[in-house]
Parts: structure tokens; C-alpha cells; sequence
């Protein structure tokens, strides 16, 4: 079903570029007040197209836009009646792109981007048979061992990537960068139904090294 659909919108697409390539124009590329928006495109995976990572672009003028990309995950599970583990994530990442004159069809670039990110998980028992020693509630993570455990992450890349129209508004793209991140996990506060437990503290994570979009980006232009 999934499948089916997202094979139609790519369809759907080609056949609004086709209309708008039958009109006479000097380029398939974007210009000024340009307004872009994409998602991850996997042509031989079982779903082949990702919104669960938007990214949207305005261009300034035909070699310079303004990006933002976005990610917003929501779980909510209970695997057990009255236990409920619960985790909420969202990403923003907002940049600059400077494109290069490259053809008719082909946009090469580079930019930066800005990476900001927040985790937030929580365990939470309702049962009204509590024992001793048993978890009421956990703030930061799924159980005391740090299962989904929340975290911050902020970070900057350095972007090198190409967009290529495939007919006028409607291109693929890839993109690969080298940046840092630090990353901070959160506290894990338990609350017992009987007395207390201590609190584990979150520590850092710092990483610097390249990043690669294994996704082609499918997108098209408004």
C-alpha cells in the first residue's frame, strides 16, 4: 500500500514536470523567491519514499538559499496494560547554500548548516498492585538501563552536494558533509512506589568526522 502510493506521488510529480518542461524556458533550475521542499527517496526499498525527514529551501536569488530541514518523532507504546513508555524527538536544522553555475540541469553546491536536537522519554506505571521495589515512574529513559534515553545534540557541517533536474522544478540530489556534535544524554530520575533511588546522571559525547545522506533526495520546486 505504502509503496503503491509513493510510486504514485513520484509519478505524479514527473507528469506536472513534463507539463511545465513543454513550456519554452532557458533553465530547469530555480530562481529568485524559488521555493523548494523534498524528502528522502529510496527507489528499491519497500518504501521508497521517507517524509519522516523534511527539508525546504528559499532561494535569495538563482545561487544563493536559505534551508531548513525538520524531524518530528512521536512513540507512544504499552506493551503492558496501565504501563505506558513514551518518547518524543524533534531535530531542526537550519542552513545557507551558495550554488555554483554548473548546466542547464545540474546544481552543484556548498553550504552549512546548524543541527538542534532534543529527546525527551519517560516510563510511567498506573497499576494498583505495587510492590516493593517496583518503578513508578522513570523521567529520561525507558527503564533504569537507559533504554530510549533522551538526550540534546547541537552541531555545524560543512555541506557539499549537487541537485539535477530531471525536467523543469523536479530534481534528485545528493549531498554529503563534515561537521561535529555534541550530544548530551539526560538524567535517568527514578521514582520507586516504595522509598527512593539515586539518580544517574547523563554524560557528553563529542564527534567530528563526515556524514553521508545515503538517501537521494527527491524534490521539487515551487
Amino acid at each position: 500500500m505504502k509503496k503503491s502510493l509513493a510510486t504514485s506521488v513520484f509519478v505524479l510529480f514527473v507528469f506536472v514536470g513534463f507539463s511545465q518542461d513543454s513550456l519554452k524556458t532557458h533553465s530547469y533550475k530555480p530562481n529568485a523567491k524559488s521555493f523548494t521542499a523534498e524528502v528522502n527517496f529510496n527507489p528499491f526499498s519497500s518504501s521508497p519514499i521517507s517524509i519522516n525527514y523534511l527539508r525546504f529551501r528559499t532561494f535569495v536569488n538563482e545561487r544563493q538559499a536559505f534551508r531548513f530541514g525538520v524531524s518530528i518523532g512521536l512513540r507512544n507504546q504499552k506493551a503492558i496494560e496501565n504501563v505506558t513508555q513514551s518518547s518524543f524527538e524533534i531535530n531542526l536544522r537550519p542552513g545557507y547554500e551558495w550554488h555554483f553555475k554548473g548546466t542547464d540541469r545540474l546544481s552543484p553546491y556548498v553550504g552549512i548548516d546548524a543541527d538542534f536536537a532534543i529527546k525527551s522519554s519517560s516510563f510511567s506505571d498506573d497499576r494498583t498492585t505495587q510492590t516493593r521495589g517496583s518503578i513508578k515512574s522513570i523521567s529520561g529513559a525507558w527503564d533504569p538501563n537507559g533504554t530510549e534515553r533522551g538526550f540534546t545534540r547541537f552541531g555545524a557541517n560543512f555541506l557539499i552536494g549537487a541537485d539535477y533536474y530531471i525536467v523543469k522544478r523536479l530534481y534528485l540530489g545528493l549531498e554529503i558533509g563534515y561537521g561535529f556534535q555534541v550530544i548530551n544524554s539526560a538524567d535517568i530520575s527514578i521514582t520507586p512506589f516504595v522509598g527512593t533511588a539515586p539518580t544517574t546522571k547523563g554524560g557528553s559525547t563529542f564527534q567530528l568526522g563526515s556524514n553521508f545522506n545515503s538517501s537521494l533526495r527527491l524534490g521539487f520546486a515551487f
